[in-house]
């Protein structure tokens, strides 16, 4: 019979132990292949997102110079342009037109030679050109007290209006020079300039009272009057190029209680005119970014590109004044992005690596079931004088005749569940997984014999005990090695230097390190365990407990191999349900310690008149407002560290912050005096000093004690500070002489049960009681971060990784219990003939796989807070939960019992089926047993 022939005839017979092995290998296969497209396209959305949730002025590349481009050598940086001289003084003369469209390609061309993916990114470049703000002649009538205006001009200014009336600004003569403009000897100023043309939006000339025609005449003495030859409004008023033109379409309105209301507002001008008449404009130089192409593996490149480009001076046109300096935000944004992408890399490996290694382990049972199928068959290859060579070769081919289709229709399922480019290295793991299981048939394949063997009869050579304690000594130290290195050595990231990118192989060893130590001790300490409960059950009547804890210390189903199997895959799924409700609970506090309460009102004034009134809004139940007094100096008499000490009315900010996240606990202290003492609560370095015994000295020499009833890192909405201290407002008065300052600040809690549409009608009200404040709400907050796509993704992460570990543990129990299949027939048979109980049967197939399951869970458990602590001790998870620092582990309850009963259940469902399937094979397996 030829080889192919009896691999075909292998693939006939026994199909389901080749179908378990074809369904680790797809599996495998689908994840390695998946997995990296996945965190990729991961990786790519978050740094478009938080590209597209920057404002321009936050991720654009902008540069501002004080020339005018345009001129060439014409021009001179705070001298100017050249003007000609001709002879007619008195009328003038017509100003030079700066070439701002060749510029601008000049501009396009420093795009094209920078690299990609940076000439990518960068979009269509643009400029305007300003001058400073110049009070102009109020209109009688007129509301105004101080109105301004800055001139200024752009050539794609007309592009984004629709003059609605009159005309685009022209060029106007000007004097060959300026002091023409200034009064003479006799005190008369002999050059009467023309006005400088200006078009200004319809809300402007509404809100200055200017109309078409009307001159203005501005308090330069250096500067003409403006004649408005043109009003116009946006076509677009949301576009982005209104970012880089502030205070054009609407006027900014200022109130001073001193002057009255000042109104400053951007004309448009024409750029040669405005040139002339400006010897030291401000040029702001921009190019629109767009990272929505920027792949994951790119960015990185994009960081390096950009730090180079906004490190250096480039000349646009060579010997033009207006050279590019260009600064951009996107730095900070991949920087944080790139942080962002270290911490799931780290927390995607840590969840990876641990299935991984209970795949391998799954795998080997898979490949130990189709050796055992196919055992009769290469026990007589073997008697008909096959060497072990040529049978090992026999299941190889199997193996890969099966693994390589699959791992293709594994490659395949990857694909369409998580679409993109295939790497080569996603093709190597695909190849590797379809050569996997031609290998491990090979390997597991007995070399000393393929007769079936009883396990529970024979001894374990010496030299081979201490191997494995060599081995079990081996990994423990590893395990301990590699998490000292990795915890001494700090975190893996942080926002300073994200840069870096890849995956760190000491944070993927270690956890894998971890989950198998901890496997291999419940490897030894599982059966004294068990022999405890045999002798135990030896005294009590009722063969089952004591026959079942008997094999379960003798012959264990599947090996050493399922328990492994399973302490990793229940460490994975414990791993991932703690670290997912340590991010989320780390997003929470950082929201709510952002704002403080249900709500923060930030408005110009949030007096002592203002607090009742936001207090008599529905579903309001309290409010606190919060003023800086100043800074104060504390520490010990006659020295100390200033730090911002915060006033309020303590008894109402308790009532606001009852169940506020983060915040600090002994508010109902601060109202009553210790002793004389002032009690407060540190933040910040203040919280470093000691509890008593430090002296804050207030206004007019008056000193106080201070008991601290509480430090906190930061104090929960109210500006980060380096040293603050948070007071009772009346205490602090009659005990420091401390004043408190404009309460800018105002905490509100709302009433229990308050729904999003109720909180939105309370902002509503909030925003007609105080038109100009800012409310915030830290649910928006929250909501934010959870939007982004590397929270997203670690949320799937997750819930993935639970999955495939709750299947991996449901497929290992089904092989420990088909493996166990032969052993436990031929008991069966037997017991059955001396009178077992057909109700017994299932307490005997539950033992097989139940301490092992019990003893996965407790282990499981260890390893799913052993390797959550060292994730959070050596990875910087702040940029993805917007904190100071590293959070706490959270472990919800609810999550680990849902696990254990999911796991307890595969366990039942699997005894009940056993069971079921076995009856009636009593006589097959009497005939054949040995006992």
């Amino acid at each position: 019979m030829s080889l192919l022939l009896l691999v075909r005839r292998h693939l006939r017979t026994a199909a389901g132990a080749t179908a378990a092995l074809v369904a680790v290998t797809v599996l495998a296969a689908g994840t390695l292949s998946a997995v990296p497209r996945a965190v990729a396209a991961v990786h790519a959305d978050q740094l478009a997102h938080v590209t597209a949730q920057s404002s321009p002025l936050a991720a654009d590349l902008i540069a501002t110079t004080p020339a005018l481009p345009g001129y060439g050598e014409g021009y001179e940086t705070y001298g100017g342009v050249h003007r000609e001289e001709t002879g007619d003084d008195d009328a003038g003369v017509v100003p030079p037109e700066p070439d701002l469209d060749g510029y601008l390609a000049a501009l396009q061309d420093v795009t094209a030679d920078q690299p990609a993916p940076l000439s990518a990114v960068l979009g269509a470049p643009d400029l305007l050109v300003a001058a400073d703000r110049t009070v102009v002649e109020r209109v009688d009538g007129n509301d105004v007290a101080q109105p301004g205006v800055v001139p200024q001009a752009g050539p794609s200014a007309p592009e984004h209006v629709e003059v609605v009336d009159g005309r685009w600004p022209q060029v106007t003569r000007v004097p060959s020079d300026t002091a023409q403009l200034l009064p003479g000897s006799d005190g008369v100023v002999e050059f009467e300039p023309d006005p400088m043309e200006v078009a200004v939006s319809t809300a402007v000339a509404a809100e200055l009272d200017w109309t078409l025609g009307s001159v203005h005449a501005t308090g330069e003495p250096l500067l003409p009057p403006l004649r408005v030859v043109g009003l116009w409004e946006p076509r677009d008023g949301a576009a982005d190029y209104w970012t880089h033109v502030p205070r054009t379409t609407t006027p900014e309105i200022v109130f001073d209680p001193n002057i009255g209301k000042i109104v400053t507002a951007g004309v448009f001008a024409d750029p040669a005119t405005l040139g002339a008449w400006v010897d030291a404009p401000s040029t702001r130089i921009w190019y629109p970014v767009d990272t929505s192409d920027v792949s994951a593996q790119g960015a990185p490149a994009l960081l390096s590109q950009l730090r180079g480009l906004t490190a250096r001076t480039t000349t646009v046109v060579e010997g033009d004044a207006a050279v590019l300096e260009p600064a951009s935000g996107l730095l900070d944004v991949l920087e944080t992005t790139l942080g962002q992408r270290a911490g799931v890399d780290a927390i995607v490996t840590v969840l990876a690596v641990g299935p991984l290694g209970a795949l391998v382990a799954v795998l080997v049972l898979a490949a130990g079931l189709v050796v055992d199928r196919r055992r009769p068959t290469l026990a007589l290859l073997r008697a008909r004088g096959a060497s072990m060579t040529g049978v090992r070769a026999v299941v190889a081919l199997e193996g890969a005749v099966v693994g390589l289709p699959a791992a293709a229709v594994g490659l395949a399922v990857g694909l369409l569940v998580v679409p993109g480019e295939v790497t080569v290295g996603q093709l190597a793991a695909t190849a590797a997984c379809g050569v996997a299981p031609a290998l491990v048939l090979a390997a597991v394949t007995p070399a000393a014999g393929l007769r079936a063997a009883r396990a529970d009869l024979g001894t374990v050579p010496a030299r081979r005990r201490r191997a494995r304690l060599g081995m079990e000594v081996a990994v423990v130290a590893a395990a301990a090695g590699t998490s000292w290195l990795a915890v001494d050595r700090g975190v893996v990231a942080s926002g300073a230097g994200a840069g870096t990118t890849g995956v760190d192989p000491l944070l993927a060893v270690a956890p894998l390190l971890v989950g198998v130590a901890v496997a291999l001790l419940t490897l030894r300490l599982v059966p004294p365990v068990v022999r405890a409960a045999e002798r135990v059950a030896a005294r009590r009547p009722g063969i089952v407990p004591f026959l079942g804890a008997a094999r379960v210390r003798r012959d264990p189903a599947g090996g050493p191999l399922p328990a492994v199997a399973l302490v990793l895959a229940v460490g994975v799924a414990m791993s991932s349900l703690v670290l997912s409700g340590t991010v989320r609970q780390a997003i929470t506090e950082e929201a709510w310690s952002e704002v403080g309460g249900d709500l923060r009102v930030a408005g110009p004034v949030v007096d002592a008149e203002t607090v009742p009134a936001l207090e008599a809004v529905a579903q309001v139940d309290a409010a606190a407002s919060l003023a800086d007094a100043g800074r104060y100096p504390l520490g010990r008499v006659g020295s100390g560290t200033p730090v911002t000490v915060w006033t309020t009315d303590t008894d109402a900010l308790g009532r606001v912050q009852r169940e506020v996240p983060g915040a600090p606990s002994g508010l109902d202290r601060l109202s009553t005096p210790d002793d004389g003492r002032l009690p407060v609560v540190a933040a910040g370095n203040a919280a470093s000093g000691p509890t008593e015994g430090q002296v804050l000295s207030g206004p007019g020499g008056a000193r106080v004690e201070i008991v601290v009833v509480d430090r906190v890192d930061a104090l929960p909405g109210l500006p980060p500070s380096s040293g603050a201290l948070l007071v009772d407002t009346a205490l602090a008065g009659e005990l420091a002489g401390i004043e408190p300052g404009t309460a800018r600040l105002a905490l509100l809690g709302l009433a229990d049960g308050t729904d999003r549409a109720a909180r939105d009608r309370v902002e509503a009200e909030i925003a007609a009681l105080l038109p100009t404040a800012v409310v915030d709400d830290p649910r928006a907050g929250e909501r934010a971060l959870l939007a982004a796509p590397a929270t997203g993704g670690l949320a799937a992460a997750f819930t993935v990784a639970v999955v495939l570990s709750v299947a991996l543990c449901v497929a290992t129990v089904a092989l420990m219990l088909v493996l166990g299949t032969p052993a436990r027939s031929r008991v069966l048979a037997v017991l059955r003939t001396l009178g077992l109980p057909r109700r017994a049967e299932r307490g005997l197939v539950a033992w097989e796989v139940g301490p092992w399951a019990g003893a996965a869970l407790l282990a499981g458990g260890v390893v799913g807070l052993a390797v959550p602590a060292l994730v959070v001790a050596v990875v910087d998870l702040t940029p993805l939960t917007g904190g100071d620092g590293a959070p706490a582990l959270v472990v919800d309850p609810w999550g680990p019992v849902a696990l254990a009963a999911g796991l307890l259940a595969a366990v039942a469902a699997g005894t009940s089926l056993v069971r079921i399937t076995g009856r009636g094979r009593g006589t097959d397996a009497w005939r054949t047993a040995t006992d």
